[in-house]
């Protein structure tokens, strides 16, 4: 399905935002398959002594968590410092593919531009950000590095 305006000429940007549509809505589609979550194991056992079904977490199926504790409260055991370096380094993890994901539709967006200046300039100006939003994710993933090993005493080298 093509979009033209009053002279004839596709428009591309229409065009464009239906096929990212598109793309999203496949991708949202198939993570929400059923498919994906019928075909798991969830390993429900029943235990007769008590009475309980243990399905998940605790169980011992494919589906089952990784929450083993062995303290009386049900804490996972680990000290703030790890908890708070694993939630930063997830989060680094999360916008370095933010920013490859950007880099890839700001290119798709300059080469669907087809001569429309604006379309190309934001196309450009998108992958510049993206590269910036990359070398500083970089870059404070380095400063962690250092910063960490610097106050556990640890390699000078890091």
């Amino acid at each position: 399905m093509e979009y033209h305006n009053l002279t004839g000429q596709v428009n591309m940007k229409k065009y464009f935002k239906q096929v990212v549509f598109s793309l999203v809505l496949a991708i949202v589609g198939i993570s929400f398959s059923p498919m994906m979550t019928l075909a798991a194991d969830w390993g429900a056992t029943y235990n007769s002594a008590t009475g309980g079904i243990n399905v998940g977490i605790g169980s011992n199926g494919s589906m089952s968590g990784g929450w083993q504790t062995s303290n009386p409260y049900n804490l996972p055991s680990g000290s703030i410092l790890g908890i708070l370096s694993n939630l930063l380094f997830w989060l680094l993890a999360v916008f370095a593919i933010m920013g490859v994901i950007g880099f890839v539709l700001s290119g798709i967006w300059y080469l669907l531009s087809a001569g429309d200046e604006g379309m190309a300039d934001k196309g450009k100006a998108g992958m510049k950000w993206s590269i910036v939003g990359i070398i500083v994710g970089l870059s404070g993933f380095i400063i962690m590095q250092a910063v960490s090993a610097l106050l556990s005493g640890g390699s000078k080298t890091f």
